[in-house]
């Protein structure tokens, strides 16, 4: 900062500055901040004028003119992607705009229909989604199909026959003596086979069930 017979001038406005005095009242830009401290050549050490008396390119800040968002705006320049492009900001408001696109719907949205299981006896059980039936010659623990108890090679609880919300449907052995079979092979106990219209599940030797829609 500059020494004169009047005090001490700011170098970059040339606002006059106090003893002690930390940040410039001009410019308001900390002394530690200033590139140099000797007064700009041609300015006085008071005003910040060019020797030749006219005021310089840039007006002391106020802090009434900092104050306000449009001053502020102003002396924060615009980011640009490329020339000619929008700033950032617009174009991130942008994309919110239109909002996001809604996402394919679930299949399970998709309404389906009871399977319907057809016995050797003309016997039709439907079976809804979200449901499991149980097969087997116990008719207290399987009571959906109690015409099931003549056939003396089934097992209590043969096999389990259930359908998802979705439609699929699936066959599984629940440790049966005679085994219950599948698409040509015996499923292991506990194993699940998936169904669709149309297949047979047979139990035991003799009790074939088709599955229809």
């Amino acid at each position: 900062m500059g020494e004169g017979a009047g005090g001490t001038a700011c170098p970059e406005c040339g606002v006059e500055v106090r003893p002690g005095q930390l940040l410039c009242q001009g410019c308001f830009v900390p002394f530690s901040l200033m590139p140099g401290s000797s007064v700009m050549p041609g300015t006085s050490r008071r005003h910040g004028t060019p020797a030749s008396g006219t005021p310089r390119d840039r007006p002391p800040a106020t802090p009434e003119a900092a104050a306000t968002p449009e001053a502020a705006a102003a002396l924060l320049p615009h980011r640009r992607s490329a020339a000619g492009a929008e700033p950032e900001h617009t174009r991130v408001l942008n994309a919110i705009r239109g909002g996001l696109p809604r996402p394919a719907e679930d299949h399970r949205e998709a309404p389906s229909r009871a399977l319907h299981l057809c016995f050797p006896g003309g016997e039709t059980v439907p079976v809804e989604p979200g449901h499991v039936i149980r097969l087997g010659r116990d008719p207290q623990r399987c009571p959906a199909v109690p015409f099931l108890a003549a056939h003396d090679n089934l097992s209590r609880i043969h096999a389990t026959i259930g359908v998802e919300a979705d439609g699929s449907a699936w066959v599984a052995d629940e440790s049966s003596t005679n085994g219950t079979f599948a698409h040509g092979y015996r499923l292991a106990p506990g194993e699940r086979s998936p169904l669709r219209p149309g297949d047979s599940v047979r139990l035991a030797a003799d009790v074939t069930v088709r599955l229809l829609p």
